[in-house]
């Protein structure tokens, strides 16, 4: 029967006793920053979401966006078609 195997570090082991290592990946802290609306510094990830809130202010691209129904005033449809299609 043909074996696979998996070099590490210049050793061949086979492939089904393989262990693969745990990594571990830390998101390191924000880069402290002046607020557009206090001129405090902001310092960290924490802090970041509790200015926001307190301030009723939301990060542009993590907003929440619900689609709005098309608006049925008049002549709209009429001004659409001229736009898209032309005068006629």
């Amino acid at each position: 029967m043909r074996k696979s195997w998996i070099q590490v570090n210049g050793e061949l082991i086979p492939k089904e006793d393989y262990v693969a290592p745990v990594q571990t990946i830390i998101m390191p802290d924000i880069q402290p920053y002046k607020s557009m609306v206090t001129g405090e510094m902001i310092g960290s990830r924490s802090k970041h979401r509790a200015h926001l809130k307190q301030h009723g202010m939301i990060e542009i691209g993590n907003e929440k966006v619900s689609p709005r129904p098309m608006s049925d005033a008049p002549g709209l449809r009429e001004d659409l078609a001229r736009v898209v299609y032309g005068s006629r």
